[in-house]
């Protein structure tokens, strides 16, 4: 994908989720006076153009090190509420908060999100990447998503503490997660799988029935496609590669599989940019006519040439 279109497209989720869970601006300061809560002197890292979800770091009553979450707007009548990341204790150094390191706002199964990545410091030597995922409610408050914030446990940070990935990494997680859940039986190709900013693609096997599914979902409801549509009474034996190529606003991702007989097979479903999925089972057989299976470099040139 093309940065031009990158950008076009979390402007895209930015505008629509702020539109979703705007109610009103927050005042952290007066929030954080009215708990009896001192400011902490570095602000957080993560940015986010949303005036209802302020991250905030501070010392509670007594402390000396940091804890931190998030301060989210009135709703309903009720003062500002308060989603806690990190809570340290009176008189104790750990767990304390380090950063709030990114908040990114995603759709998933027709539901509005925001992933929070965090660092909590576990011990002297130990340092923890932590995830929280929340969620609108029907009554337009933000509330954590217990269940899918328990799905992605936190982990210790091994090596240096920068993480290039920071926000794509917890929508990943947390997609893999609701795939994990949703398709209980099936073993999700980690290695295959695809995050991209405002859809993802994953292949799905059942080993002992030798079947393979290929699910795309771009916010709504996941879209899932039978390796059968593309491989009539076949068995899905192996998966071997997938890839993902854009063209006019429309994305096609494809996945490699082998059959029963050894023969290497593409599977192509594209999701256009008015959130269409659709199981490309022309553009999948023009490429399984040629031998560009043999490689996914060259499924995909065929793939491209056949878009020309």
């Amino acid at each position: 994908m093309s940065k031009t279109t990158y950008l076009v497209v979390a402007l895209a989720i930015s505008v629509c989720t702020k539109s979703l869970f705007a109610t009103e601006a927050v005042d952290t300061g007066r929030y954080l006076r009215q708990q009896g809560w001192k400011p902490y002197e570095a602000k957080p890292t993560a940015k986010l153009s949303i005036p209802d979800n302020v991250p905030t770091m501070y010392y509670d009553k007594g402390n000396s090190v940091p804890s931190c979450g998030i301060v989210t707007a009135p709703a309903g009548g009720r003062g500002p509420g308060f989603i806690e990341l990190v809570g340290s204790d009176r008189g104790v150094n750990y767990p304390h908060c380090m950063d709030i390191v990114s908040m990114t706002p995603f759709e998933m199964n027709n539901k509005d999100y925001i992933a929070i990545e965090y660092l909590s410091r576990e011990t002297r030597e130990d340092i923890d990447r932590g995830y929280r995922y929340l969620v609108r409610d029907g009554l337009r408050d933000i509330i954590t998503d217990e269940a899918l914030t328990e799905a992605v446990p936190s982990a210790p940070i091994e090596g240096t503490r920068q993480n290039p990935a920071a926000g794509t990494q917890g929508v990943r997680l947390a997609r893999l997660a609701y795939l994990t859940k949703a398709y209980p039986g099936w073993r999700i190709s980690d290695r295959d799988f695809i995050s991209d900013p405002a859809s993802f693609f994953a292949i799905l096997q059942n080993r002992d029935a030798q079947q393979c599914q290929f699910i795309a979902e771009s916010g709504a409801a996941p879209a899932a496609t039978a390796h059968t549509v593309f491989d009539p009474g076949a068995r899905c034996t192996e998966v071997l590669a997938s890839s993902r190529y854009e063209k006019n606003r429309k994305l096609y991702y494809l996945a490699m599989f082998r059959d029963q007989t050894k023969k290497q097979v593409i599977g192509v479903v594209s999701v256009s940019s008015d959130d269409v999925v659709v199981a490309e089972k022309a553009l999948a057989e023009t490429i399984n006519r040629t031998p560009a299976t043999s490689d996914m470099k060259i499924a995909k040139a065929a793939l491209a040439k056949a878009l020309q």
